[in-house]
């Protein structure tokens, strides 16, 4: 578990209420009661090399060891889970750059944007047990919206 003070975990859901879990190193979204899956305590810590009028925040899995990333791919922007401490992100440099998402508010929900590729959110799946993926907002089927329920 990340031992700085600041940091605070979630389940974090989708509109759906489908929480987020982690399965063969894929981020993926659904039902703890009935899809055979555990929701993933998520660290959230901030990236405090940005504009913190942006909330430029750091998504750590599996205790922190793993970090959510933003990759370009031959397809376009990715979503990766990477071997990082989100302890060593969080103590800064350009490397963090892409580790990083743009946390704006919807209410009681959140969007988050890929720091690294502008206009990039984070997008639920239409359907359960499938990965987490990136999104342009203009895409129809979009779903962009959140939210962050706290976890001890």
């Amino acid at each position: 578990m990340c031992s700085l003070p600041m940091a605070k975990y979630y389940i974090i859901k989708d509109a759906d209420q489908k929480a987020l879990y982690t399965r063969d190193g894929q981020l993926l979204v659904g039902d703890p009661d009935t899809d055979d899956c555990s929701a993933e305590k998520i660290c959230v810590l901030p990236n405090r090399d940005l504009d913190r009028a942006k909330v430029p925040i750091l998504l750590g899995l599996q205790g922190g060891s793993r970090c959510l990333a933003c990759v370009q791919t031959e397809e376009g922007p990715s979503l990766q889970l990477e071997d990082v401490n989100i302890e060593d992100l969080y103590k800064g440099g350009e490397r963090a750059m892409r580790f990083t998402f743009f946390q704006s508010s919807l209410g009681s929900a959140f969007r988050l944007e890929a720091a690294a590729c502008p206009g990039w959110f984070l997008c639920g799946p239409e359907e359960p047990q499938q990965p987490v993926r990136l999104a342009q907002e203009s895409e129809p089927s979009a779903r962009t919206e959140f939210y962050f329920e706290q976890s001890r």
